[in-house]
């Protein structure tokens, strides 16, 4: 995602726990590209970071939150209680943390994007890794509270899911729901899409076509367009939002 926003002449700071790997990527973008060690669970690391970026490159006007682990395999009655935690920690305090750096001069500025990574995992169970599906089920409440908030004054607030990409962390989840899950066979091909469908996503919204739908889930299943075109019944029928079907 950097690398293509890059592509197109957007600034980036690519933020991680580990200088090494962002490094690597900044040096492979070269000019437009900052790199920044730290832990986004660290309120004032990621202050920091804000400050070193907006010196480096000036205003921030799009953050993605695209921090994240797969979490911890094992049944609720089992798992590690401060592992479980601790992707609630990452996958959910870290984008609070990295939105709260940036937000006051969204705000200032009367404009802003911010946009999460979200995942289908959050609106459905998931057995085995309940860490992560929970932290996404919280990613998706919190961006459409974020948007209730900010959206008058300038701001989108918008989660995306890339579906099944080939990482490291699909191959940890291929293996956690073989033991897991009975039957699993593994991933659904009609829900693996190249690396290109979500880097054209993020691109879509940091130039403005998605502003409209804040508070809202776009996944690249669906497309940008499709969503776009089925705007009116998107917003009458509460579409790509958390919502539980009351009788």
């Amino acid at each position: 995602v950097a690398a293509s926003l890059a592509a197109q002449g957007v600034k980036v700071a690519l933020v991680g726990r580990r200088l090494t790997s962002v490094t690597e990527v900044a040096q492979q973008i070269g000019e437009n590209a900052l790199p920044i060690e730290a832990d986004v669970t660290d309120a004032q690391a990621i202050k920091d970071a804000v400050e070193t970026t907006e010196s480096h490159f000036g205003p921030i006007d799009l953050l993605i939150n695209n921090a994240g682990i797969s979490g911890t395999p094992g049944r609720i009655a089992e798992v590690d209680p401060k592992a479980w935690w601790r992707t609630q920690e990452i996958n959910v305090l870290g984008v609070l943390l990295a939105s709260q750096a940036v937000l006051p001069g969204m705000i200032e500025r009367g404009r802003g994007r911010i946009v999460h990574m979200g995942s289908a995992a959050g609106n459905m169970p998931g057995p085995g890794v309940t860490d992560y599906s929970v932290s996404k089920t919280a990613l998706l409440r919190l961006n459409e509270s974020l948007s209730a908030e900010v959206a008058d004054q300038g701001v989108l607030s918008i989660a995306v899911s890339p579906g099944v990409v080939a990482t490291d962390m699909l191959d940890h989840f291929d293996s956690v729901f073989r033991d897991t899950r009975a039957g699993w066979s593994g991933f659904d091909p009609d829900m693996i899409f190249p690396i290109e469908a979500i880097t054209t996503l993020v691109s879509r919204i940091a130039q403005g076509e998605a502003d409209q739908l804040g508070g809202r889930f776009v996944h690249v299943r669906d497309g940008l367009d499709a969503v776009l075109q089925n705007y009116e019944r998107v917003v009458k029928d509460e579409l790509l939002l958390l919502r539980i079907n009351e009788l």
